[in-house]
């Protein structure tokens, strides 16, 4: 079969995207301005910057060439803010933001300064875009220029850990999206979550190790490696627990301990197994209305030993919203001494599912309302782990079912 003809516009998007490649090639991994530069001719702008998201989402900060770094700037009231939460193109009569997404994990702005926007081409763009963030993507891992950026505070020795044991904060298939957030952002200790899509799966996990800073993130770090280990190695959840127990008693001891959920999703049939590792209990949301905790009996948490007291399941019905969770969301208190608690939490989660927001853009406003909730400082950390399940489409079946 012949190949379909190049339009024009193709023509221009795999000049471009060479010519991108190219300069990529020839470029230093700190020269991530550059390759904006480069992007800014490729797509006939008149100047270009890149507005990087902090660690908590809360900020944004123009990428700069060279330092010093440039003030931070809250979301809120701002264009590059409207299409960062929002997640779509933003124009105004000569300036276009773009959303810089990775998967479906945000990770900042890109403003186009150009003379008539009327003339903007969307897709062209918007591809450029794309690769122009693949491409930042790759560059990053080699230099600190864009994680100096994104701080808009002090980072702890401790979060700077914990932060590198992270999978991206936002992921997606077709049957699944799957949304992260750690608070406080730039001092997190013990908390800590991970999840992977496999063929035909989803793995995850959310921990909360005891103690606070530098002791609890080893323990924490360890628990996460550990799990990957076994799921890597293609060994069930069963196998997991008693690993990672064995792990903190042998190496922490003295009643050191992690608690955690550690659960696994048939994509196909949206069955939801997990264990319960003395921690709390996940949050239901069906067709719109909170469902109460997913119950599962609790096993000992991670380092005291003992057997799996139960494996659960739950079947997930297209829609459903699953959220895992730590203590310091629950807990966290007023300045007049009232919890943020279950029922504020659910509450919150059944409005965001209702406003149809999305997942990532779910938890990053639940974790600002908790901060707003508290005022000044959290007094715990506080995680979530959303779990939205899209189900499966069948060809017998054009509704599709979970």
């Amino acid at each position: 079969m012949a190949a379909p003809a190049q339009t024009p516009d193709d023509e221009l998007l795999g000049r471009s995207v060479r010519a991108l490649l190219a300069a990529r090639r020839h470029s230093g991994p700190d020269d991530i301005c550059g390759m904006v530069e480069v992007a800014r001719v490729l797509m006939g702008a008149d100047r270009a910057q890149v507005h990087v998201a902090d660690y908590a989402l809360n900020c944004l900060r123009v990428l700069r060439p060279n330092a010093p770094l440039g003030e931070p700037y809250v979301l809120e009231g701002t264009m590059a803010g409207r299409a960062f939460t929002s997640g779509e193109v933003v124009v105004t009569d000569t300036t276009v933001w773009v959303p810089m997404v990775d998967g479906r994990e945000r990770i900042g702005v890109l403003e186009l300064e150009v003379l008539d926007t009327s003339n903007f081409a969307t897709t062209l763009h918007a591809d450029l875009s794309a690769v122009l963030v693949l491409l930042i993507i790759s560059m990053r891992r080699y230099t600190d220029v864009w994680l100096r950026t994104r701080r808009a505070l002090t980072m702890s020795a401790a979060a700077e850990a914990q932060w590198d044991l992270l999978p991206p904060l936002a992921s997606a298939s077709p049957e699944v999206v799957v949304s992260g957030i750690l608070e406080p952002a730039y001092e997190i200790g013990g908390d800590s979550f991970d999840c992977a899509i496999n063929p035909g799966q989803l793995d995850l996990a959310i921990v909360d190790a005891i103690g606070h800073g530098m002791s609890a993130v080893l323990m924490s770090t360890a628990v996460i490696n550990s799990l990957r280990n076994t799921r890597r190695e293609h060994s069930g959840l069963v196998d997991g627990y008693r690993q990672a127990d064995e792990l903190v008693a042998r190496h922490f001891g003295n009643s050191n301990y992690v608690t955690g959920q550690l659960a696994s999703l048939d994509l196909a049939t949206g069955v939801l197994t997990w264990i319960n590792a003395g921690h709390l209990l996940p949050l239901l949301v069906r067709n719109g209305t909170y469902a109460g905790e997913l119950q599962c009996r609790p096993s000992m948490p991670m380092g005291l030993g003992g057997p799996v007291v139960q494996v659960a399941q739950e079947t997930l019905q297209r829609g459903d919203r699953v959220l895992f969770h730590t203590d310091g969301i629950t807990e966290s208190v007023s300045p007049d001494g009232s919890r943020f608690g279950l029922e504020r939490l659910a509450d919150f989660l059944v409005r965001a599912t209702l406003d149809e927001l999305p997942g990532a853009e779910t938890v990053r406003r639940l974790s600002a309302a908790v901060g707003a909730h508290v005022g000044t400082g959290l007094n715990d950390d506080a995680t979530m782990l959303l779990v939205e399940y899209l189900g499966v489409d069948h060809p017998d079946d054009p509704a599709g079912h979970a």
